[in-house]
């Protein structure tokens, strides 16, 4: 067993992703993380003062990759000698996550999902500073995507393209077989190719957004 600090952290954080993913974080305590990962509830406050600092850390960990990898994409899309177009800007928004993260470290991947739902419509001060700190720089940088590759969208109009695209997305990561239950046609765990279409139905809705728009300042 690697004994390694990296490793014990690792533990602790897949540990506290389990447990918050399934009991949320006011049902989740320090005693359940800390049997789960296998280590003393001494050694976890050790490696995490607190529950808040561990829920923050779990977060963290994930939201970096993720920002990294679609930041990086961004970067050499508009590094690119061929004009970007909105396509090209909500496929690598919609990056499945399976893409990022190595097999290894997908196995939690349906919990982390689910705390992300969970901060993304809290309006307490907890779910408010999480999304400022792990996930709004992220959303700046696509919302100002969308201004280079549609110029005459709004800042209004870019803002909720992009939160309207965010919810499709959240159901595109759910891991909870809510598709397949309404009638959806059962696909593998490692398919991706419901990606391409929510690419296209979002596209499609942020088009239909600048479009309005246009037809409203004629008549």
């Amino acid at each position: 067993m690697d004994n390694t600090p990296y490793a014990r952290t690792a533990t602790i954080l897949d540990a506290a992703e389990r447990v918050f993913g399934t009991f949320g974080y006011a049902g989740a305590s320090m005693r359940q993380i800390a049997e789960d990962a296998c280590v003393a509830q001494a050694s976890l406050h050790y490696h995490y003062a607190s529950k808040e600092k561990l829920y923050e850390a779990v977060f963290e960990r994930r939201s970096l990759a993720i920002n990294r990898h679609r930041e990086r994409l961004l970067d050499a899309l508009f590094e690119c000698d061929t004009p970007a177009i909105i396509e090209d800007v909500l496929t690598i928004a919609f990056t499945p996550l399976t893409s990022i993260f190595h097999k290894d470290e997908t196995e939690n991947l349906a919990f982390y999902v689910q705390m992300v739902a969970a901060i993304s419509l809290g309006n307490d001060a907890r779910s408010r500073r999480l999304r400022e700190r792990f996930y709004d720089p992220s959303a700046e940088r696509f919302i100002d995507a969308l201004h280079i590759v549609v110029p005459d969208i709004t800042r209004e109009q870019a803002v909720w393209a992009y939160l309207f695209a965010v919810g499709a997305r959240q159901q595109a990561h759910a891991l909870n077989g809510r598709a397949i239950h309404l009638g959806a046609a059962e696909r593998a765990a490692t398919s991706t190719a419901h990606y391409a279409e929510l690419v296209r139905f979002a596209a499609a809705g942020v088009r239909e957004l600048v479009q309005q728009r246009s037809v409203a300042q004629k008549t």
